[in-house]
């Protein structure tokens, strides 16, 4: 086989390759997404476990948080500042009040309801407006849903014009303990002086779950 021929050979084969690839990965995500998610509540009224995607591209467990307090609440990026915004604030702005020490126990999480448009980069970009301790996620469609039914947080969408949508948003901000445990809730509409007071009195113990 002569070198030109043999080069074309070798790319020819390279391309089999990756177009193969893309279609066994694109196929494996459809089946993933269609398959039952595997979910459990560990006992909670409220809460349980999940396989979601961070805003690094990185899978994230809800077993990567014991030993912290969860604060979570789910919204999406293009819900209005003065409904997402002002929750989201008021979460991480009542965390780092508590101090170095104890805002390290705490995390502040933001679940998307949108998954479609909230891809990871959306997402890494809407938390730098919060600061450093909140973490995002998201995840595919039937993932998000799952999740969202296990917080009692709402998967509505809400069509608009011109192909557009809007989406509900939780009423509440769940809580977990770092044991995995339902510990309550706070309203949406709480402020971050709420939020400090109401995780100081769990860190403290003077609130037990």
């Amino acid at each position: 086989m002569m070198r030109n021929e043999r080069d074309r050979f070798f790319l020819l084969l390279t391309l089999a390759i990756v177009a193969v690839s893309s279609v066994c990965g694109y196929v494996g995500y459809r089946l993933f997404d269609r398959a039952p998610v595997p979910l459990v509540t560990y006992g909670n009224p409220v809460g349980g476990s999940f396989r979601l995607v961070n805003g690094a591209d990185g899978s994230v467990l809800d077993t990567d948080f014991r030993g912290r307090w969860m604060l979570v609440y789910f919204g999406y990026t293009r819900c209005p500042d003065t409904v997402c915004g002002v929750t989201v604030k008021a979460m991480t702005q009542g965390v780092e009040a508590l101090g170095r020490e104890r805002a390290r126990l705490v995390a502040p999480i933001f679940i998307t309801l949108d998954p479609m448009r909230d891809t990871s980069d959306v997402l890494r970009t809407y938390a730098l407006r919060f600061g450093f301790h909140l973490t995002v996620m998201t995840g595919s469609p039937k993932m998000i849903e799952a999740v969202a039914r296990e917080y009692h947080a709402p998967y509505v969408r809400h069509p608009g014009e011109n192909g557009d949508y809007t989406m509900d948003t939780a009423s509440q901000i769940v809580i977990m303990s770092p044991t995995g445990r339902y510990a309550g809730s706070l309203p949406a509409t709480a402020t971050a002086e709420e939020v400090t007071t109401r995780m100081t009195a769990l860190l403290d113990g003077r609130d037990t779950p």
